[in-house]
């Protein structure tokens, strides 16, 4: 995704402040430059995150969840 696309996700669910303190660990470690948009707002739709979340505590259940949703769809 482009980071026009991440912050109008991030924004959309109410992390725009996230996506602010997230900007650059995101950039350098590319987390989520291959990653479907969809995902993304799944992933915004099924864990309840603190605003004040560290970044690697995001990346954490980030990576999480979509190995999660990548084994669930494989099953199926």
């Amino acid at each position: 995704m482009t980071e026009q696309q991440l912050q109008d996700v991030f924004e959309t669910y109410g992390f725009g402040d996230m996506f602010e303190r997230f900007r650059t660990p995101l950039y350098v470690t590319g987390l989520l430059d291959e990653v479907d948009e969809s995902l993304l707002e799944d992933f915004f739709d099924h864990m309840e995150l603190s605003p004040d979340v560290f970044f690697d505590e995001f990346r954490f259940w980030f990576q999480y969840f979509s190995v999660a949703q990548q084994y669930s769809y494989e099953e199926y």
